[in-house]
């Protein structure tokens, strides 16, 4: 049986990375916490967004308590910035400090599931025709050098650099982008992003590609593509909480922050 208050730190090897971890340590010492790579019930992420999405894949059966310290470039996961951890143990320990976040649930041939917190991408080397569907209805026949499908977190990521739209963490929904969609006089895509409610279900199918194409999760080549694969996309709240504030307010900051200011 886990102890009330165990934890695991899991940091990249930057020198800010490494300060920090000595800081949040001493805390959790001071506190009468407990390390335990095995078994713990709180896990503390010290790094950038790309640190926690890594170590997070063998968190999706767990009910862990995540925490992120942002050292890193882009933080929208992190709860706490650097060394400045002002009231870290007392707002760690608040039940209404986390959330559940969306997570993808990819289905593969009705027998192979991955889960992704950012986002799944189809990509081809040069061009794929599949056909998309959505709530098992025909969306379009899509070609072009890929799909790709976020969660609202997600969606400040690949979907955003690929002209995808952001989406508020207060707004229960996902997203469906095409990249480089093919428009002329034979074949003409939606070009334009979907806004889906997350109750949605995606299914990708009858793919032709010249070349290879691939599935991409989280930045993580997962297989590559054949003609006869159906990939079907379906939204989940994740069994982990995350420490996150998803007040609209912090999050317009953390955008400006990000992609305005200096």
């Amino acid at each position: 049986m886990m102890l009330e208050h165990t934890y695991w730190i899991v940091t990249n090897n930057h020198n800010l990375s490494k300060q920090v971890e000595s800081l949040v340590k001493a805390l959790l010492n001071k506190a009468k916490w407990k390390p335990n790579k095995i078994s713990h019930n709180y896990l503390i992420v010290i790094g950038g967004d790309g640190t926690y999405v890594r170590f997070l894949r063998k968190y999706y059966d767990k009910p862990t308590k995540i925490i992120c310290i942002n050292t890193g470039t882009v933080g929208f996961y992190a709860k706490f910035i650097g060394t400045r951890l002002d009231g870290f143990i007392k707002t760690i320990t608040d039940e209404h400090n986390y959330t559940q976040p969306q997570i993808l649930s990819i289905n593969i041939n009705d027998h192979l599931l991955y889960n992704a917190m950012n986002e799944l991408v189809i990509q081809a080397l040069n061009t794929v025709k599949l056909d998309v569907s959505i709530d098992s209805t025909l969306y379009e026949k899509y070609m072009g050098t890929g799909i790709l499908v976020a969660t609202r977190t997600g969606a400040t990521g690949q979907a955003k650099s690929n002209g995808g739209a952001i989406i508020f963490p207060n707004v229960d929904a996902m997203e469906l982008v095409e990249l480089a969609p093919t428009n002329h006089a034979k074949h003409h895509s939606f070009n334009a992003p979907v806004i889906l409610h997350s109750s949605a279900k995606i299914q990708l199918s009858n793919f032709i590609s010249a070349q290879r194409c691939d599935l991409i999760i989280d930045g993580m080549l997962v297989k590559h593509i054949n003609t006869n694969d159906k990939i079907t996309v379906t939204k989940q709240s994740a069994p982990f909480s995350l420490c996150f504030c998803d007040h609209p307010k912090s999050y317009i900051h953390k955008l400006q922050q990000t992609f305005i200011k200096d």
